[in-house]
């Protein structure tokens, strides 16, 4: 089964720029590095600054004028289509191509192709089954009704190893609101930001009540202070790029949260103690952030110790939730660990933290 994978010219770019921005399909992360190796040996003066994420993500981001100088996409549709709505000012093409690996302990008929998932050796969940024996248990237990068009309630189930988790729906937010406020539609945009839905589970992992003060002492674009803002909790933020600060309240003012916010300012995040006495604050009710790692941070050593600085600013039975691509280790109670896959070369560890 083959996938093709494509290099297209976007924007006009010269090779005299200081730095040129390219899109890269996350399947292609473990070859860019050496590519951008390569150019860099015929342009040494020339930063290239990477961006990973599905390739549907990033022609919507394209779309929108997201500054991209390159697109290398894992399939031939997005950037095809970048080119007929003239968005591509060259036609795109086949950069390489890759196959699909299965790997089995045991020998198998590869010539049957996809075909082979079909078999009855190869492990799969009927959701439809567990679906089926749950609504009765559910009925004979209960005597309820079913009613597919107006519930009255929602059961969920969640299949987790060994176990099944059945709960009872009792909030939810419309789909396309995710869809609609994904970062790259927002008055302020920059690459690398956390999407609406992970940072809604980020807030809500931290516990936030409406009126409780948060804190995001890496900002960016004001992705987590949005969430929390829509809750009902004041804000305090803070990045060492004037940008961000600056894009966080131009974001803010736009979801109509100015109201909400106490002060976000250019800061260095080491400073934040400092920041929040100004304020008159002696410590917050939550931290929720994303601090920059990788190829997004040229402070790459301080950016733990910040992190092991900051729960001396979270009240008792406060929460510290923040994402890292390695666990952290902090004098706090450490009550979940989740891991968010984002490429190859990089999960996201999702740390939640209470302060005891």
């Amino acid at each position: 089964m083959i996938k093709k994978i494509i290099f297209l010219v976007v924007f006009v770019s010269s090779l005299s720029a200081s730095t040129i921005s390219i899109a890269v399909a996350a399947n292609v992360s473990y070859a860019i590095k050496p590519l951008v190796a390569e150019f860099n040996k015929l342009y040494p003066d020339i930063n290239v600054r990477v961006t990973l994420g599905s390739s549907g993500k990033l022609a919507a981001q394209i779309k929108h004028n997201a500054p991209f100088g390159l697109f290398m996409s894992a399939d031939m549709n997005y950037p095809d289509k970048l080119y007929k709505d003239g968005i591509a000012i060259t036609k795109p093409r086949v950069y390489a191509q890759g196959s699909l690996a299965f790997l089995s302990k045991h020998k198998q008929d590869f010539s049957k192709g996809i075909k082979l998932l079909e078999q009855k050796n190869v492990k799969k969940i009927d959701s439809m089954a567990v679906e089926r024996e749950v609504g009765r248990i559910i009925k004979e237990k209960t005597g309820a009704k079913v009613n597919l068009k107006n519930p009255s309630k929602v059961i969920k189930v969640v299949l987790l190893k060994d176990r099944i988790y059945l709960a009872l729906l009792v909030e939810k937010r419309d789909k396309e609101y995710f869809q609609k406020n994904r970062p790259h539609l927002r008055a302020y945009f920059h690459p690398g930001c956390i999407l609406p839905k992970l940072a809604r589970c980020m807030v809500n992992l931290a516990r936030l009540k409406e009126g409780d003060i948060l804190l995001d002492p890496f900002c960016g674009t004001g992705g987590f202070l949005i969430e929390a803002g829509l809750i009902g909790a004041k804000l305090v933020g803070c990045d060492i790029d004037w940008r961000m600060a600056s894009g966080t309240l131009i974001n803010l003012e736009e979801y109509n949260l100015l109201d909400k916010v106490i002060k976000v300012k250019r800061l260095d995040a080491k400073c934040v103690k400092n920041f929040l006495n100004e304020l008159n604050i002696n410590k917050v009710d939550a931290i929720v952030t994303d601090p920059p790692y990788g190829i997004s941070t040229a402070k790459k050593g301080e950016i733990e110790k910040i992190l092991e600085m900051l729960p001396e600013v979270v009240k008792e039975n406060g929460y510290f939730v923040f994402a890292y691509p390695k666990k952290i280790e902090l004098d706090m109670k450490l009550e979940g660990l989740y891991k968010v896959y984002i490429h190859k070369g990089l999960i996201r560890h999702i740390h939640v933290y209470k302060k005891i």
